[in-house]
C-alpha cells in the first residue's frame, strides 16, 4: 500500500493534471491491496456456479443426468459470514444415501434443486468474521459451488465450524482423505472396532477404495495378514505392490469362492466390509466362530429400491459370528490424537494416500456418478481451483 510520504513527494514534483492521474493510480493500488490482504476485503464478481440434485435415484443407478450445474449471484456478506472459493471437493459414499428420496437413512435427504453439501477445502476471499481472515485455507462442510457464502446457511453451520487448515498439510486435498473424515473412519474402524492382532487375517472388501486402502495399511502396521478384494487386476496389483497387502483378489473372478477357501480354509478372523450384497453373504458363510464382521458400508446395494443396506443375517447366526457397525462420529473426542497419528504415518511413508483426482468444476457430476461406478482407485476427489 502507498505511504503518505510517497503521496507528498508526488504532489511536490508533478503538474496538476498529472497529479490527478497519479491519485487515480494510487487509489487503484490501494484498492488492490484491500482486495487481497484485509479482512474487510471485497470481491466484485460474485457470480458462482453450483451443483444441484435434479431428481432422486431410488432403485436405479446414479448417473451424471441426476445432477446439473446452475448459476447465481451471491449476496453481500452479512456480519459473521465469509466468502469461500472452493479448491477441492470430496465425493463420498455416504452421500448416496441422501439421494434416494426415502427417509430411511441416518442422515436427511438432500433437497432437490438446491446446492449440494459435502466436505471440501476452500480459500477465504472475503470475511466479516474475525475468526476467519482473508487468504486462509479452511476445510469442513461446504456447498458444492465454485464460491459460496458460509454462515448464511444455518444447516451448514449446524454441521460444525470451518477449521483452519494446518499449513503443513500439502497438498490441501489431503484434508479430504488420509487427514480428513476418510482417514478417521479408517483409523477408528481398524483400531477401535476391528482391532486386528498380530497374526490374525483380515479380509477387506472395497480394498482399493478410499477407506479400505487405509484400513489395510493400518492392519499391516498392527502385524495382521491382510487380503484385499478389488474390482480389477490393476487395482489388486496396486494393493500388493504399493500398499503392502499380503495378497489381493479380483472379486469379479468366477473362481473367487475357491480362491478364498484356499487362502483361508477356516475363513478370515476379521472381515472389514465396505461392499455388502452377494459378496459379503458368500464371505460370511466361509467364516467361523469367533470371527467378526466389521460393517463400514454397503456400496453394492445403494442402487436397490429403498436405498439398500439390507442384510441376510443367517450366516451371522449359523456361523456364530459377531457383527458390528460404526460411524466415526462415535469417536469424535479422539479426532485430534487420531489425526496426529495419521499425519505421522503419512509423513513417514507407513501410510500412502491413493487418489483419483478429476479436474474441473464442470466435471462434478462425473466425480459423483463415477464414485458409485467404481471409477476410482483410492479416494475420489474433485479439483476445483489452485
Amino acid at each position: 500500500m502507498p505511504s503518505p510520504q510517497k503521496c507528498r513527494d508526488v504532489a511536490r514534483t508533478v503538474p496538476l493534471p498529472l497529479l490527478r492521474v497519479c491519485i487515480v493510480a494510487v487509489a487503484h493500488e490501494t484498492l488492490q491491496f484491500l482486495l487481497t490482504n484485509h479482512v474487510g476485503a471485497f470481491v466484485t464478481n460474485r457470480t458462482t456456479r453450483f451443483v444441484v440434485l435434479n431428481s432422486y435415484a431410488n432403485g436405479t443407478a446414479l448417473s451424471e443426468s441426476h445432477f446439473s450445474l446452475e448459476s447465481k449471484i451471491l449476496a453481500p456478506l452479512a456480519e459473521g459470514e465469509v466468502l469461500l472459493q472452493t479448491l477441492a471437493l470430496s465425493p463420498d459414499p455416504y452421500m448416496r444415501g441422501r439421494m434416494t428420496g426415502v427417509e430411511n437413512f441416518f442422515l436427511p435427504q438432500f433437497e432437490l434443486r438446491v446446492p449440494l453439501v459435502g466436505f471440501g477445502v476452500a480459500r477465504i476471499l472475503e470475511s466479516r468474521n474475525p475468526a476467519y481472515p482473508v487468504g486462509q485455507i479452511v476445510h469442513g462442510s461446504i456447498e458444492w459451488a465454485q464460491m459460496s457464502n458460509w454462515g448464511a446457511n444455518s444447516y451448514l453451520v449446524s454441521l460444525g465450524s470451518l477449521e483452519l487448515l494446518d499449513p503443513q498439510i500439502k497438498p490441501h486435498r489431503r484434508a479430504l482423505d488420509v487427514l480428513g473424515i476418510t482417514g478417521l473412519t479408517a483409523y477408528f474402524g481398524a483400531l477401535e472396532v476391528a482391532r486386528p492382532r498380530r497374526g490374525e487375517t483380515m479380509l477387506i472388501s472395497g480394498a482399493a477404495g478410499s477407506i479400505g486402502s487405509i484400513v489395510g495399511q493400518i492392519a499391516k502396521i498392527r502385524g495382521a495378514r491382510v487380503i484385499g478384494l478389488a474390482g480389477s487386476d490393476q487395482k489388486c496389483a496396486v494393493l500388493k505392490e504399493q500398499l503392502g497387502f499380503d495378497t489381493a483378489l479380483n472379486y469379479r473372478s468366477a473362481s473367487l469362492e475357491r480362491q478364498l477357501r484356499e487362502l483361508m480354509p477356516t475363513g478370515p478372523d476379521i472381515y472389514f466390509d465396505n461392499v455388502g450384497g452377494a459378496l459379503t453373504q458368500m464371505v460370511m458363510w466361509q467364516m467361523q466362530r469367533p470371527a467378526r464382521v466389521i460393517e463400514c458400508g454397503q456400496i453394492s446395494t445403494y442402487d436397490q429400491d429403498g436405498g439398500g443396506w439390507t442384510l441376510d443375517i443367517r450366516p451371522i447366526h449359523g456361523q456364530g459370528l459377531s457383527w458390528e457397525g460404526f460411524t466415526p462420529v462415535q469417536f469424535q473426542e479422539f479426532f485430534p490424537a487420531a489425526l496426529a497419528q495419521l499425519g505421522y504415518w503419512l509423513r513417514s511413508g507407513k501410510v500412502i494416500a491413493l487418489e483419483t483426482v478429476i479436474d474441473g468444476f464442470e466435471n462434478a457430476p462425473r466425480s459423483l456418478a463415477g464414485l458409485f461406478r467404481g471409477d476410482n482407485l483410492g479416494k475420489m476427489l474433485l479439483h476445483v481451483a489452485d
